[in-house]
């Protein structure tokens, strides 16, 4: 059963610090019998582990990365995304992006009452997180968190937003992550466009690596592309370090709208599968949410090609 938190836990860290500390503790170890799953609940961060191993740390607080401009202050974002050894693979706030944020999602037009405004750049509207649910179960956990958009010149909440992170047991190759967004438009309509280039919606920025492989269900990737329509794309590279390769693969799921997305890749370190990227913006009714969804797959090694078109057919079929 998911377990809720809400808004009245950052009064509680900032009242009782130690008293937090204990009751962080036992949330991160109430979890079905047998579980191999963790939760580790702390004032700006909501951590999975597996064992003693992250999976991935949610961003709950309202942080800004050393040395960004203030303005650059975000939330409700995945960072660190973890190998299957614990290494980070995304990064948050790099000099050349500053607003990059590891995991995210994020449209540079958001359009409403005739104002746009760039969540991308967390130009007029934010993320604000709100309230979570979580379950361990023994061979998955699931992080779902409620969140919203608000304008910041006047704070009104134009959309309603719901995560949904289910991370599955690791094997010796990699692990499943299925990512579901759910975005629902309060009281007019919200339009999501892509910039002129044509990015926007879920985007993994890497972390610190060399010797960069970006491998897709079209061939391999050497320069900077937009709007290529894919099923799936892969960032495989030697990080922190690491004499050993790991990667992310993303597949995308055949009910997101205009299936397959256009996608975004960079060398730099970019997997932008952007569904507005060759079509209009789409825009979110009242009462008529969006749904997203997509599948991440984090794994040891080098991309196999034939692999991973092996996995999205089943993700394809439903599996």
């Amino acid at each position: 059963m998911l377990r809720n938190h809400g808004r009245f836990e950052a009064r509680w860290f900032g009242a009782a610090f130690l008293l937090a500390l204990v009751i962080t503790a036992v949330w991160a170890t109430q979890a079905t019998a047998g579980s191999p799953f963790v939760f580790q609940e702390e004032k700006d961060y909501i951590t999975l582990f597996e064992g003693s191993t992250p999976i991935f740390r949610y961003v709950r607080g309202e942080i800004l990365p050393s040395g960004a401009p203030e303005d650059r202050r975000r939330s409700t974002y995945v960072h660190p995304l973890y190998s299957l050894d614990g290494k980070p693979l995304s990064e948050d706030g790099p000099r050349d992006h500053w607003h990059h944020r590891g995991m995210s999602w994020m449209w540079p037009k958001v359009t409403f009452d005739g104002v746009t405004k760039d969540l991308w750049t967390l130009k007029g509207i934010h993320q604000h997180y709100e309230r979570h649910e979580l379950q361990a179960d023994t061979d998955r956990a699931i992080l779902k968190v409620t969140n919203y958009w608000e304008e910041d010149s006047t704070k009104r909440r134009i959309l309603d937003e719901t995560v949904t992170l289910i991370a599955y047991k690791a094997d010796a190759a990699g692990r499943i992550i299925d990512f579901e967004l759910r975005l629902s438009a309060r009281d007019v309509p919200v339009a999501l466009g892509t910039s002129a280039r044509g990015y926007g919606g879920l985007q993994v920025r890497f972390g610190s690596r060399k010797d960069t492989i970006i491998t897709t269900s079209k061939g391999l990737i050497d320069k900077d592309t937009d709007r290529l329509r894919l099923t799936w794309a892969d960032l495989s590279a030697r990080f922190n370090e690491s004499d050993e390769f790991d990667g992310i693969a993303i597949f995308d799921n055949k009910q997101n709208p205009h299936f397959p997305s256009g996608w975004t890749l960079r060398p730099y370190g970019v997997l932008n599968p952007a569904f507005t990227s060759t079509s209009t913006d789409y825009t979110i009714e009242p009462e008529k949410p969006l749904t997203l969804r997509y599948r991440i797959y984090v794994h040891r090694g080098k991309a196999d090609a034939e692999q991973l078109n092996r996995m999205f057919d089943r993700y394809y079929r439903g599996g």
